[in-house]
């Protein structure tokens, strides 16, 4: 599995300031990094047979801080 990606930091005026991460319930604020933690293929078929069959597929995925998703 390839390692999470790494985003930010955020800019004051980025869309998700103010929304609250999944994982700890704060805020994201600027200068936050955050990263994607996918959760699979959700409730797409095709996706879904994808998915089984071992192939690429576009996942749904949690925004989340970067620390809150980072191995310590």
């Amino acid at each position: 599995m390839n390692d999470p990606r790494k985003f930010g930091p955020k800019s004051a005026d980025h869309p998700s300031i103010g929304e609250l991460c999944p994982a700890c319930k704060k805020p994201f604020a600027p200068g936050d990094y955050t990263t994607l933690i996918a959760l699979g293929p959700g409730d797409d078929p095709d996706a879904q047979a994808r998915a089984r069959a071992g192939r690429a597929y576009n996942a749904v995925a949690v925004k989340v801080h970067w620390d809150c998703a980072a191995p310590q």
